[in-house]
């Protein structure tokens, strides 16, 4: 029978096992579980009384029977990915500063990472805080890369993480909460494609442009890796092919060679055999005739 301080200490050797880096990245995915729940719920109502919500600091415009809602909604989305965010950049530090990295922490982080900042995306869209063009170029860059990277691990193909990437990483998480904080003060009704609150949505989407720039330089620097990779790894698969060829090839000819020679012997050992029984009949022959 385990004690219960059996329990705890095969609780705390498997917490030490995963690491608080690990934890901490678990944690961020969690997060998104009631991150999505609350963004459906405001699209629900959003969609359901066929309206776009607009928030503009204490001031609910756009007409929706539910503003304390939606707006609590929002607010709460916007401190769930602030939080999100600490976490990102915390597991990170405390791997690198613990030297806990792990094969889990280098598979799970980007995914985490690339969840939390498409649904954050996605959020703003929904609140018409940002466009979807630029969640869709996101979202393109990110299964490109993923594609590529997947494909490398499985043959084995490492490719070095470059600080185009991790300045990426710091200003699209940046911008996105410059989004979420500026656009609803700054903005009241962007229906209107030509009204002033539509360029100062524009505007306030800027450093998020510069985050999917920034975004597509890293993936294009990552894929030329990849893809150097890969062709390299194709073209020493095509060396040992040959190679293989090549030594299959000379062993058959080794083989025919030795079996020519195996037969030439063996056809000389006949001859001689039969030299020597042919001698023999003679000398029978001579003894019978004597």
């Amino acid at each position: 029978m385990e004690t219960k301080e059996t329990k705890k200490n095969i609780k705390k050797n498997q917490s030490k096992k995963i690491g608080l880096a690990n934890w901490l990245t678990i944690t961020r995915m969690i997060l998104m579980i009631p991150f999505i729940i609350l963004m459906t719920i405001a699209f629900y109502f959003i969609s359901k009384h066929n309206g776009t919500f607009w928030y503009s600091g204490i001031k609910l415009v756009g007409g929706q029977k539910y503003p304390v809602l939606l707006s609590a909604i929002y607010w709460i989305n916007v401190i769930i990915f602030l939080f999100a965010m600490v976490t990102d950049f915390a597991d990170g530090y405390i791997a690198r500063k613990t030297k806990t990295i792990s094969n889990f922490g280098k598979i799970f982080d980007p995914i985490a990472d690339k969840i939390t900042t498409s649904l954050m995306l996605l959020f703003l869209v929904l609140m018409n805080y940002s466009f979807l063009p630029i969640v869709v170029l996101f979202i393109v860059r990110d299964i490109l890369v993923d594609g590529a990277r997947v494909y490398a691990v499985k043959k084995d193909i490492k490719v070095a993480a470059n600080w185009w990437g991790k300045i990426k990483t710091i200003i699209v998480s940046l911008a996105l909460l410059v989004v979420a904080f500026a656009a609803p003060w700054m903005t009241q009704k962007v229906n209107d494609k030509f009204s002033t609150d539509s360029l100062k949505l524009f505007f306030i989407n800027i450093p998020l442009l510069i985050g999917l720039l920034l975004s597509w330089i890293s993936g294009i620097i990552y894929l030329s890796k990849y893809l150097k990779g890969i062709t390299k790894d194709t073209l020493e698969v095509k060396t040992l092919k040959e190679e293989a060829t090549n030594k299959a090839k000379e062993e058959s000819k080794d083989e025919d060679k030795n079996k020519t020679t195996s037969s030439t012997e063996s056809d000389d050992k006949n001859k001689q055999e039969n030299k020597s029984s042919n001698e023999s009949e003679d000398e029978s022959s001579v003894n019978q005739t004597q």
